[in-house]
């Protein structure tokens, strides 16, 4: 049984939580924070549920060294404009409880001409160790009400109604409403990964192939690392088919770019060897003809996608301090070769994210975290390459992809 610090003193989420992990198969032991530290006051200076979480886990766990869950939810209101949101469980102001914020609530409401409303909880779920960072997201909709019904749950449960149901969540009995709950939901999201770690297991043991994306950036790490072991183990894990080695050989050939053509060459060669071995007979299709306009033009439009509103002004300084690199980077680098349409843009800037903080290239990873934003990843899909590299390079680099993500949700993206 794992022993786990859940950073709240709230023995309902405590005991909601327990329930809810064992419904999952994950065997753990919930102690609340108060129980091992006493009274503890963490400063929830985040802006999301995301940022809180991830706060509430760090504070926890650098007190205890212990494992750590934190959990950060809360009602969004749609005819408050999202309110009371990362405020939930103060929204009544000092001294809250849950009785005066259900009040607040009702002349929230009243003051906007409401009695009801479309509403939504959140549950943002956070577990760190010494290794790693994972997290866990459930949302459930429903509508909020000026009457309250039941005698179960906590905080907004008897005003919110969930879709699909005629009854709030405080007349379900506590195993109906994690089956249906953004508590719930965040639980069977987290679990995914706790059970790999309960088991002592990551992703290459097993069965199944593994995810494309999580593949392709474990590929990618381990050809820039030089770990030619994990390399073939995540080839011998991921392909299946042509498809499958085609987009390993794009995500190879692109991370010259970043670690250099011996690091290419030998990760590639790996690659030959072990699709052979797996699929038989297979052709690499011929390199494209060296068009140096067409480059040029796609290289240009593809940079301004990642680079965004920064695109000319990084143009600018890079010409002023090497002119050969300035054109080199547009027409080898994103025209020549991130341009290339056998591996999506998406991947392509989630494996370079993923070699970058495993090379701990601050100043380039910030820069591609932001690109993977602008060309359509979203903090999930950052999250599991945090997730992927923190378990092949440690908690340190994953969490250089964290802090990014935090402060990329915080400032909206300038376009």
């Amino acid at each position: 049984m794992k022993t786990v610090i859940i950073a709240t003193g709230n023995a309902h989420k405590v005991e909601e939580l327990t329930v809810a992990f064992r419904a999952q198969g994950i065997d753990v032991h919930c102690v609340p924070m108060t129980q091992v530290l006493g009274d503890v006051q963490i400063e929830e200076t985040g802006v999301t549920f995301e940022e809180n979480a991830y706060i509430k886990a760090l504070t926890i766990h650098r007190l205890t060294g212990l494992p750590v869950i934190a959990d950060d939810s809360g009602l969004e209101i749609d005819a408050l404009d999202g309110e009371p949101g990362v405020l939930s469980a103060r929204y009544s102001g000092e001294g809250a409880t849950d009785s005066r914020n259900r009040d607040a609530v009702r002349r929230s409401l009243t003051s906007r001409g409401a009695t009801n409303s479309s509403a939504r909880f959140r549950c943002l779920l956070c577990y760190m160790d010494a290794m790693r960072t994972l997290f866990g997201i459930g949302t459930s909709e429903g509508t909020i009400g000026m009457e309250e019904r039941g005698e179960h749950g906590f905080g907004y449960d008897p005003m919110f109604t969930p879709l699909d149901s005629n009854r709030t969540y405080a007349e379900h009995s506590q195993e109906e409403k994690l089956s249906i709950s953004h508590r719930g939901a965040a639980v069977k999201d987290l679990s995914r990964h706790l059970v790999a770690l309960d088991e002592d297991a990551g992703h290459a043991s097993i069965d199944d192939p593994l995810p494309t994306t999580d593949a392709l950036i474990m590929a990618s790490v381990s050809a820039v690392t030089g770990n030619v072991e994990q390399l073939r183990s995540t080839i011998r894990h991921f392909v299946r088919d042509m498809n499958d080695a085609v987009l390993l050989h794009e995500a190879l050939l692109q991370s010259y770019l970043f670690a250099g053509f011996p690091v290419a060459l030998e990760a590639l060669a790996v690659a030959d060897e072990e699709c052979r071995s797996i699929l038989g007979t297979l052709t690499w299709k011929n390199a494209d003809d060296f068009d140096v306009q067409a480059f040029k033009e796609r290289g240009e439009q593809l940079c301004k996608r990642v680079y965004g509103s920064v695109y000319e002004r990084m143009m600018e300084r890079l010409g002023t301090i090497t002119p050969e690199l300035s054109s080199w980077m547009i027409v080898e680098g994103y025209g020549k070769t991130l341009s290339r349409p056998e591996l999506d843009i998406v991947r392509r800037e989630l494996c370079i994210v993923g070699i970058l903080a495993a090379l701990e290239r601050e100043n380039q990873l910030r820069s591609h975290v932001r690109g993977a934003f602008l060309v359509g990843a979203n903090a999930a899909d950052l999250r599991a390459c945090a997730d992927v590299v923190t378990e092949m390079c440690g908690r340190r680099q994953g969490e250089s992809i964290l802090r990014l993500v935090l402060l990329q949700e915080a400032a909206p993206l300038d376009r």
